[in-house]
């Protein structure tokens, strides 16, 4: 009786090494790094014994590994036929993987799988489970020369950016749509030309997870530089401003001179000056009703000396000349003729 009581107890402990060794659950063994609003998967593998079938599938998210998830809440259980982010896509033989659309930073976390099967008792959950971290992936750019608008010349560098940081991480570039043969995490632009203008995407992936950031670049010629445009139109205005107030001058002085007719077509002149080019100066001029004229006061230019002062027309066209004085090269001066 002994030594059948102790074969039963043998077999039944060997049956709890083998139940033991049969249940497992496998997860990636590193962290896994997801980027916001994009997907993630979590890969998982799974096995029980041969007599076993599966009938509930379950994967929960905790704060720590502490949790075995025996409880509530899950963030898939396919006894509830339910539409979220989270997404089996394993099946009910070994593949366990967990899918996450739209990832945000609240998803972060540590994330296990527990399954039960027909076999009272038979649920099992895995250890340690998978930590989450999600982060956001950010395009730089970091100039190496130049300042404010990007111009033909400058250099800079545009960085790809992930928070945590993973063995297997892979960068790849594009430009519009376009994938440009280069890898890693900085684009280097050593001297900017007109067709570096473009939309520059960065790709960054694992094996579980992938994700893009877009940055614009816009190259501008000299010739379209702000700072220059603003210039001339500087000068442009302080030309103009110029030529308004040297027409200004111009007009008042001209606006000096006044002009007066009278009703019967005769006029009298006061004041006239002619301009620079024309050095005579008619002063007191006025004409009678007979069309004879009163000459008083009017001397001639220095390129002609003759002075004729008080000359007065008759009637009879007999002429009276008083003090008239000849040009210093003719002698002849007549007076009182």
């Amino acid at each position: 009786m002994k030594m059948l009581h102790l074969a039963t107890v043998l077999l039944t402990l060997s049956g709890v090494f083998t139940q033991n060794r049969d249940w497992g659950v496998k997860y990636p063994d590193k962290l896994i790094c997801a980027v916001r609003r994009f997907s993630i998967s979590i890969p998982c593998y799974y096995s029980y014994p041969q007599n076993h079938q599966v009938k509930q599938k379950l994967w929960c998210s905790r704060k720590s590994n502490i949790d075995k998830c025996e409880a509530p809440p899950y963030v898939y259980n396919s006894s509830l036929n339910t539409k979220s982010d989270f997404k089996f896509t394993g099946d009910d033989k070994s593949d366990c993987t967990l899918l996450i659309h739209n990832v945000q930073f609240s998803y972060s976390g540590v994330y296990k799988f527990r399954f039960g099967t027909n076999v009272t008792g038979g649920r099992w959950t895995g250890e340690p489970g998978a930590t989450l971290q999600v982060t956001d992936l950010k395009v730089s750019l970091i100039r190496l020369s130049g300042n404010g608008t990007l111009k033909q010349g400058d250099s800079l560098n545009l960085t790809c950016d992930v928070s945590c940081t993973h063995t297997s991480s892979q960068f790849v570039w594009s430009k519009n749509n376009q994938s440009l043969y280069t890898s890693g995490p900085v684009l280097h632009f050593p001297a900017l030309t007109l067709r570096d203008s473009g939309n520059y995407t960065c790709t960054w992936g694992t094996g579980e997870t992938s994700g893009s950031e877009t940055i614009s670049l816009h190259v501008v010629d000299d010739t379209e530089n702000p700072e220059r445009w603003l210039m001339w139109v500087i000068v442009g205005v302080t030309s103009g401003v110029i030529v308004v107030i040297t027409g200004a001058v111009i007009h008042k002085r001209r606006s000096v001179h006044t002009e007066q007719k009278n009703k019967d077509d005769s006029g009298t002149y006061n004041n006239v000056q002619k301009d620079e080019d024309d050095s005579a100066i008619y002063t007191n001029v006025q004409k009678d009703e007979d069309d004879s004229a009163n000459y008083t006061n009017v001397q001639k230019d220095e390129d002609d000396s003759a002075i004729y002062t008080n000359v007065q027309k008759d009637e009879d066209d007999s002429a009276i000349y008083t003090n008239v004085q000849k040009d210093e090269d003719d002698s002849a001066i007549y007076a009182n003729v």
